[in-house]
């Protein structure tokens, strides 16, 4: 649900179509604004009442709803939008959680604890964004390559998850906020044929949220 003040309904950019069905409003009118994502990206926002439709589906976009159903766009500009927005709601929008983030890191072939050089990059990316994530739970998800069969790939992209859990362990994550899981070879980034390996596909999937 979004967040409700003074008025005001925050819509932070949906990535899906949203549809908002008001009725009768009290005075002064709500107004419904748009907000972006982090990467700035829009979905779209239906406000419908009684009286009218309208779609959001710019960022800082602005509608007004009276009492009696009539929709209206505000007259603010989306840069008056947005520097109200942040003046007004600074600290709610300071608040929020950190959107999830996914981090891939590959094994070389046929190993549980070996990492793939490249995936050092990204190791170093998950510790910088850990020092600052506050109360992070993390899943982390392992996978194999197709080569090999189907109940050597399960145990072996469970131990791969259990090599990066024991990893964030010790870089001081509680154990108890961590998750994990084996896919196996059922979840190939890019297919290739039954016993062909590929280094895409043996890695660990770690999200935090």
């Amino acid at each position: 649900m979004s967040p409700r003040l003074h008025g005001y309904r925050i819509l932070a950019g949906a990535t899906a179509c949203t549809l908002m069905l008001l009725g009768a409003c009290s005075t002064p009118p709500d107004k419904i604004t748009l907000l972006p994502n982090p990467d700035g990206s829009v979905g779209a926002v239906i406000v419908k009442t009684g009286n009218g439709t309208k779609t959001l589906d710019k960022a800082y976009t602005q509608v007004a709803v009276d009492k009696g159903g009539a929709i209206e766009q505000t007259a603010d500009t989306q840069a008056g939008v947005q520097a109200g927005v942040q003046s007004r709601y600074h600290d709610l929008l300071a608040a929020q959680p950190p959107r999830p983030k996914t981090y891939t890191i590959n094994f070389v072939f046929d190993s549980a604890t070996q990492l793939a050089p490249e995936s050092e990059a990204t190791v170093q990316k998950l510790k910088a964004d850990l020092a600052s994530w506050p109360a992070p739970h993390l899943t982390v998800v392992g996978h194999t390559d197709l080569a090999g069969s189907q109940e050597f790939n399960d145990r072996l992209s469970l131990q791969r998850a259990k090599t990066v859990a024991a990893f964030l362990i010790k870089a001081g994550i509680p154990a108890q906020q961590i998750e994990t899981a084996g896919r196996g070879k059922r979840e190939p980034v890019l297919h290739t044929a039954d016993g062909v390996p590929n280094q895409a596909n043996r890695r660990v999937v770690i999200t935090i949220q």
